[in-house]
């Protein structure tokens, strides 16, 4: 490309917002053309993350007086839900291609939806249903060619995609019972983001764990959306979500029985090559799985044990749910997007201890 891509962060002020800089940083294809945000907003961007100072020194703009025209060709929006379906035709009529990083975008059509806002805060209208039968789920594992030409992407769930990723291999076609999955899940505290809560206060936080939205929360229904997309049938599983005291990371535990003629190499070779292409995924067969090992990149460690005893397997799914499960993974989408190597800005590794 003989320019930069001029990208616009609206939300920057959030942990959302603040990977996307430090990610784009290091992106030889495209520029930082505005931040936008209400925190902080009219101030230079490092005095709300001090660690950029010197490498981020652009003020940011208030959401609520910005004007998009001319201003760039691209935009995140790291926002809560509801937020982007209320602006996203105006972005799209000044020439932009957006992804979003809430559920505005992540359903084609208006009912499923509604449904999945059921699952929130009650049943609600999409406010530009119109562009739905047109956004494309943002996950280059499996949607890579649609992405390519895709005008409106829904950055994917971070539970939702770690979960997936692990049961993508087995789903197409599929070689597990679908009626006795159990997904059990590890998060660290940053995946509710930086408005803070009496359960995240440090005292609170440390040496505790628990579980929370136990059966119904707003992931789930997007897993099961694409199990049952995957095998064809409709698919139920029983899914709990943990907070653990760490302040990044996911580790999805994920039970499946093996159906009565599966063999468990048939498992190795299906993990082998649905992520021969991938750069970021990587399968380790039976290897130890720790949350430091994707901590800081956009790397999705996976690990598969085999349990002879009721013939079922164990997979074990690592991200960083502030990369791989939110602003890496958008960025290497955009990357797609824009016709660019998927790694650019994404090189970082994580580091040990």
């Amino acid at each position: 490309m003989s320019s930069k891509v001029r990208v616009v962060i609206y939300g920057a002020g959030g942990y959302g917002g603040v990977g996307l800089v430090e990610n784009l940083l290091n992106h030889p294809g495209v520029e930082i053309s505005a931040l936008v945000s209400r925190e902080g907003a009219g101030e230079a961007y490092f005095k709300l993350y001090p660690h950029l100072r010197g490498m981020m020194d652009q003020e940011i703009e208030h959401a609520e007086t910005f004007e998009p025209e001319g201003r760039g060709d691209f935009v995140f929006f790291s926002t809560p839900d509801g937020v982007g379906q209320k602006i996203a035709s105006r972005y799209l009529k000044c020439g932009y291609r957006i992804i979003d990083f809430s559920g505005d975008f992540r359903f084609n059509n208006p009912k499923t939806y509604e449904d999945y806002s059921a699952w929130q805060q009650g049943k609600t209208e999409h406010a530009c249903p119109e562009l739905l039968n047109d956004c494309v789920y943002g996950s280059p594992e499996w949607n890579r060619e649609a992405l390519k030409m895709a005008q409106v992407v829904g950055n994917p769930g971070c539970m939702a995609i770690s979960c997936l990723l692990a049961l993508y291999p087995v789903s197409q076609p599929s070689l597990i019972d679908t009626d006795s999955i159990v997904l059990d899940v590890k998060t660290g505290i940053s995946g509710a983001g930086k408005k803070p809560k009496a359960l995240f206060h440090f005292p609170a936080a440390d040496g505790n764990s628990y579980a929370y939205k136990v059966g119904k929360h707003q992931h789930l229904f997007e897993i099961e959306k694409h199990l049952s997309l995957w095998t064809e049938k409709e698919v139920v599983v029983s899914f709990t979500p943990h907070v653990i005291p760490a302040v990044r990371g996911i580790l999805s535990t994920c039970y499946c029985k093996l159906d009565k003629n599966v063999e468990f190499s048939q498992v190795n070779e299906a993990f082998t090559k649905a992520y021969a292409q991938s750069p970021f995924v990587h399968y380790q067969g039976e290897a130890l799985n720790e949350l430091i090992h994707a901590r800081g990149s956009n790397q999705c460690r996976l690990s598969v044990n085999y349990v002879e005893r009721n013939h079922s397997i164990v997979i074990t799914s690592v991200i960083d749910n502030l990369q791989k499960g939110q602003s890496g993974n958008a960025v290497q989408v955009m990357n797609i997007m824009l016709g660019l190597e998927e790694t650019h800005g994404l090189t970082q590794y994580s580091r040990y201890p």
